[in-house]
């Protein structure tokens, strides 16, 4: 069994692989931060592949597919993400493109692509993780609830 989950270098990613592991789920770890993707590595128990990408780049999630799609992927979480804090008016346009690429094109172009190859092979399961922002407005953080948003809606099945 082998779980690929995004954002696993720190909080909730890396606690979710660390789970998969003890369940017995070998792990493609991937972030940004590869240092701290190698700490993971020696820590779980199974076998642990990292890779380090960034998200943002929609070309660099549809290579990530392309470089796992043979390594019989059952379970992938999309937990990459990050999020700003300020008035809307004051806070950095290109770091809100950024995220949106991180926690809405990512999520979906990962969830499309493996999806797809799930539904062929009649197996898998995939966990978009968001937040209880993506239920509600918020004050000073506008665009990551509206990503949250996103994910939710989504991924909710009707």
């Amino acid at each position: 069994m082998k779980a690929l989950v995004t954002g696993a270098s720190s909080g909730i990613g890396r606690d979710i692989a660390r789970y998969l592991s003890s369940l017995g789920y070998d792990i493609v770890a991937v972030a940004r931060g590869g240092e701290a993707l190698s700490k993971l590595k020696e820590e779980l128990p199974t076998k642990v592949e990292v890779i380090s990408v960034d998200l943002s780049d929609e070309k660099a999630c549809k290579g990530l597919y392309e470089t796992v799609k043979h390594k019989k992927i059952d379970v992938l979480v999309n937990n990459a993400g990050f999020g700003d804090f300020g008035e809307f008016t004051n806070t950095d346009l290109e770091k809100e493109l950024d995220m949106i690429n991180v926690n809405i094109k990512a999520v979906h172009i990962l969830t499309k692509l493996f999806l797809r190859y799930m539904v062929k092979k009649d197996k898998g399961y995939i966990l978009n993780v968001a937040s209880i922002a993506g239920f509600m407005p918020g004050p000073l953080m506008a665009t990551y609830y509206s990503t949250k948003a996103y994910i939710v809606r989504l991924t909710r099945k009707y």
